[in-house]
């Protein structure tokens, strides 16, 4: 009996120290588990960050580019409308020379053209004050009024050998609008901010 008492003593002996080192294997296993898991998270958690940041300086610069197209473009829409203000008022300054000046004027501009003969269309509100003046500026007798005044604000229009050639203020600031606006723009110093103020 005692034989058999000692054989199960070294039997549970043993089972007791197997136990004992699968219990410090298993606690060794978990604690590298614990900390690979820990490392892991500390990596997840900082890339997170630094992909947050990165994310954050990609919006910030974002609204910077859209606050300073947004800036340009009113800094545009003010200089524009800043030199159609100009070219009004100069338009209007010219409306209001003295009909002698105008009717001068407006005979140079026939004569540089280099004509001999036409048929001269003047504005409705310029027509009677102008057209005697005019005529009497130009050679004696070729030139003549048109029937119809003209639907602009000022200036003329000529008509000879079936070519018109218009002079009137509408036409001048429709087609030359870009360089009136680089003309008023550059005398008030603002021609250097931005690009593309001609509009």
């Amino acid at each position: 009996m005692e034989g058999i008492d000692r054989i199960k003593r070294h039997i549970l002996a043993e089972a007791e120290a197997e136990v004992a080192a699968i219990l410090a294997e298993t606690e060794t296993a978990i604690d590298q588990e614990l900390a690979r898991a820990g490392q892991e998270c500390e990596h997840i958690l900082s890339q997170a960050g630094q992909e947050a940041e990165q994310e954050a300086e990609l919006i910030i610069k974002r609204g910077q580019g859209i606050a300073d197209a947004l800036k340009r473009r009113q800094a545009l829409e003010h200089r524009q409308a800043l030199a159609d203000r100009v070219i009004r008022s100069a338009l209007e300054l010219l409306a209001q020379r003295p009909a002698s000046d105008k009717a001068e004027l407006y005979a140079s501009w026939i004569r540089g053209l280099g004509l001999d003969q036409g048929v001269i269309t003047l504005a409705a509100s310029e027509r009677d004050q102008l057209a005697d003046q005019i005529l009497k500026a130009l050679p004696e007798g070729r030139f003549s009024l048109s029937d119809q005044a003209g639907d602009f604000s000022g200036g003329l229009i000529v008509t000879h050998d079936r070519i018109r050639d218009n002079l009137t203020y509408d036409m001048v600031v429709r087609d030359y609008r870009p360089q009136l606006a680089r003309a008023v723009l550059t005398q008030l110093g603002l021609d250097g901010e931005g690009e593309g103020q001609d509009g």
